[in-house]
């Protein structure tokens, strides 16, 4: 039977979204929760990663079979590969994982082409007033690709986003509190339950 992993492409409509924080506690709810093999790739030039390893003091377990040396680390389950690309990505997918999670950072140029290519993606918005043309400006896209978007967002007034909805005909759904990425509650482990079907 041949294995095919769910690739996640999370991207945010300009910086500062929570797409990195998303990325990770998604990763632990699969990984925890629905006890999914996964793994996150770092797809952005924020060296996010690096910055989590380097504060967590985690050992990198380096892998004979690693396509790059201290590619990548292990925490709480779940692998962080630091460099995302097409190769990067392609040898992930031979070592059987489940989930994979793209963190792309903002939607760029460079990456949405790839974004456009993973099986599930995800837009992360900051519907604040400040902040709401990089997301509009978006649908001219979406409507371009006719593709499915998961439309997410954790900052910004209920009024905003329910004005959005009612214009645009989709569905933003609010991001609930987290102030821990890696901890998963019961509300939001139901609130991922719905979202990553």
């Amino acid at each position: 039977m041949e294995h095919t992993a769910q690739v996640m492409g999370i991207a945010g409509a300009g910086r500062g979204t929570g797409v990195t924080h998303f990325v990770i506690q998604a990763a632990n709810y699969l990984c925890s929760c629905r006890q999914k093999k996964t793994a996150i790739l770092q797809w952005n030039p924020q060296k996010d990663l690096e910055k989590i390893r380097a504060f967590l003091g985690a050992g990198g377990k380096e892998d004979s079979r690693s396509f790059k040396k201290k590619d990548h680390f292990r925490l709480l389950g779940v692998d962080y590969y630091y460099e995302g690309d097409p190769a990067v990505l392609a040898a992930c997918m031979e070592k059987k994982y489940q989930e994979i999670l793209i963190d792309f950072g903002e939607v760029r140029d460079e990456v949405f082409p790839e974004w456009l290519r993973c099986s599930e993606k995800i837009l992360i918005a900051d519907l604040s007033e400040w902040k709401l043309e990089s997301f509009l400006g978006l649908f001219t896209e979406k409507e371009k690709t006719g593709k499915d978007w998961i439309c997410l967002t954790a900052f910004g007034s209920e009024i905003v986003r329910k004005e959005i909805e009612r214009q645009f005909r989709l569905s933003v759904k609010r991001i609930p509190l987290s102030v821990d990425a890696f901890s998963v509650d019961i509300q939001t482990m139901e609130w991922f339950a719905d979202i990553l079907v």
